[in-house]
């Protein structure tokens, strides 16, 4: 393949924030366009007025930027005209004139009603819903007087009337369709816009598209979107049709149904890095394990390895990136989210360094620092009765010791801790680390105390000592 000629695009409607699904259809066109280091191509269908406005295709543009995604051509490399098809409308007419007037494009001027009680026909037969071609055999000539004289028609693609439309996917293979199964699509709406299958094809064509990834619910306009290239003398591009992305219950990820948008993720705090990582492996088993960078997600991209079955987005699996990426952030990037200041200067970089990998979200730095270095009390009710049969000798005798400790090094301290409460593993380390950080789980034990302040362990430790003490109030 010659890697200059590959040319892909992402081309979305601006009609609300970008969900994973659509953003994983940007993603693979991304990497295979970086992974042949041709271009990749942003083009915004917003002839869509009513749901199209300058600050959803803003806010689009800012996701993608956020994700790493960058463009090579569309909004702020290239004139609108190149990338925004509501200013691609007088191209869109133009080809239509020329389809109709070779008599590749028919009007049809059925009532919206006649086509209403022919689906239910169909419907009620058994038969899938199509056209019927009642207006293909009507004089062109008399039809475009018709509809000089103010009849309202559409305009449709005749497509052939037998055998078979072939094409081989990228992602599917070689792919066949009955012409007697495809109607005459739309491609010019009454009021003279291009339908969607129209603008689509003609646009990708015109633009230099090389290659097509999109959902495997746009396969059945391809054969359509061939024929109107070919009749056009247009260049078809491979088209490659990827397995839809569908939740819990097996449906297709949808802003109706509530698919995570980019906005969203980003205010919950996830890491650009995850979002990309887990979803070039959604459907794509990717060689390498570890948290990767685009360009060697691209250098590793082949979309023959991309399943044709549905692929479940689990959140689980996002939060498991997340981690890595949390682990992996630099602590420059991650410092501005740290707003609390009860950490010492001197210790702000360690801190970040150990709290990191149990991190979720960066905001939650806060909460570490206050469990590590704040004099307020990490218990609450629940914590303090599984405290108290621990009693309080013992978390007198581990703040004796850890006052008194020599060394930092935490295999020698443990020991210690060990022979002075008759206590190992987990009958040991569990309530200890509950009595400093309030939690269950955490960085290493011997870190967190080596971090924290001397008066903060003793604190939290005579806290606890004072709730397993007899006597103690046991109301919770």
């Amino acid at each position: 393949m010659d890697h200059q000629a590959v040319r892909t695009r992402f081309a979305p409607s601006p009609s609300g924030q970008l969900h994973v699904g659509n953003l994983r259809t940007a993603l693979f066109n991304w990497l295979l366009a970086r992974h042949h280091r041709g271009a990749f191509v942003l083009r915004i269908e917003d002839s869509d007025a009513a749901r199209s406005d300058a600050e959803r295709i803003e806010r689009l543009q800012g996701d993608l930027e956020w994700l790493g995604l960058g463009w090579d051509v569309g909004p702020g490399v290239d004139s609108p005209v190149a990338w925004q098809q509501s200013r691609r409308t007088d191209l869109h007419a133009e080809a239509a004139g020329r389809l109709r007037h070779m008599d590749a494009a028919y009007y049809c001027f059925c009532s919206t009603e006649r086509l209403a009680a022919l689906r239910e026909r169909q419907k009620k037969a058994g038969h899938p819903p199509r056209y019927d071609g009642c207006c293909a055999g009507l004089d062109p000539v008399r039809s475009a007087e018709r509809v000089a004289a103010g009849e309202s028609a559409v305009l449709r693609l005749r497509m052939p009337a037998e055998g078979s439309l072939r094409f081989i996917d990228a992602v599917r293979g070689e792919q066949s369709f009955q012409a007697a199964d495809l109607d005459d699509p739309i491609i010019q709406r009454a009021d003279g816009s291009a339908a969607f299958l129209f603008a689509n094809a003609l646009d990708d064509a015109l633009m230099g598209i090389t290659h097509v990834l999109r959902g495997e619910d746009h396969l059945s306009n391809t054969p359509r979107q061939i024929v109107l290239l070919e009749r056009l003398g247009q260049s078809v591009p491979v088209y490659g049709h990827l397995s839809l992305v569908v939740d819990d219950q097996g449906a297709p990820l949808s802003k109706r149904r509530g698919a995570p948008g980019v906005g969203t993720l980003r205010d919950e705090g996830v890491e650009p890095a995850a979002i990309a990582n887990y979803l070039a492996r959604l459907g794509n088993p990717a060689p390498a394990d570890g948290l990767e960078p685009l360009d060697t997600l691209a250098a590793d991209f082949d979309v023959t390895r991309l399943s044709r079955r549905p692929v479940r987005f689990d959140r689980r699996q996002l939060d498991y990136w997340q981690s890595l990426a949390m682990a992996a952030a630099p602590v420059a990037r991650l410092r501005p989210a740290l707003r609390v200041d009860c950490v010492p200067g001197d210790r702000v970089a360690a801190f970040i360094r150990l709290v990191q990998p149990n991190l979720r979200r960066a905001d939650e730095l806060n909460d570490w620092a206050l469990r590590l270095f704040s004099r307020q009390s990490v218990l609450n009710g629940a914590l303090e009765a599984r405290l108290r049969p621990s009693g309080a000798a013992f978390f007198e005798t581990l703040a004796g010791l850890l006052e008194s400790a020599a060394t930092a090094d935490w295999k020698p301290l443990r020991a210690e801790l060990e022979a002075a409460t008759g206590r190992r593993g987990g009958a040991l380390m569990k309530p200890l680390r509950q009595a400093l950080t309030g939690l269950d789980h955490g960085p290493a034990l011997g870190d967190i105390i080596h971090l924290m302040p001397a008066d903060i362990r003793r604190l939290r430790l005579q806290q606890a000592a004072a709730i397993a003490a007899p006597g103690a109030d046991t109301d919770a």
